[in-house]
């Protein structure tokens, strides 16, 4: 899976970009045929405050694509809670093409 990191407003640091790549990537367990992540991170208020940083991803998969965005006062912890909401979208997702696959197959009972 590619990851593509971008930042606006300000220059995210190579330690910052690192990390942020290493949780994206631990998002393919739930999806193993994710094309592409694209990350943006953006500092939406140059004051300080809760909602400072915003953090989107744009997960490419097979079907349609999946997206999240959120909001805090530092980049590291708008990708942390990003990266708990796409990872819930994904499970959903997931559960859901497994309860497809399984629904129409009945178990066999044995005749004793």
């Amino acid at each position: 899976m590619d990851i593509l990191i971008h930042s606006e407003g300000f220059t995210l640091e190579d330690a910052k970009r690192e990390l942020i790549v290493d949780k994206i990537a631990k998002l393919q367990q739930y999806f193993q045929r994710a094309i592409r992540a694209r990350v943006t991170v953006r500092m939406d208020s140059p004051h300080p405050s809760d909602s400072q940083f915003v953090a989107k991803v744009l997960m490419e998969v097979p079907g349609q694509d999946m997206a999240a965005e959120k909001k805090a006062a530092a980049p590291l912890e708008a990708v942390d809670l990003l990266c708990e909401k796409i990872e819930r979208q994904l499970r959903k997702r997931k559960t859901e093409r497994i309860s497809r696959r399984t629904k129409g197959v009945e178990k066999e009972v044995p005749i004793a």
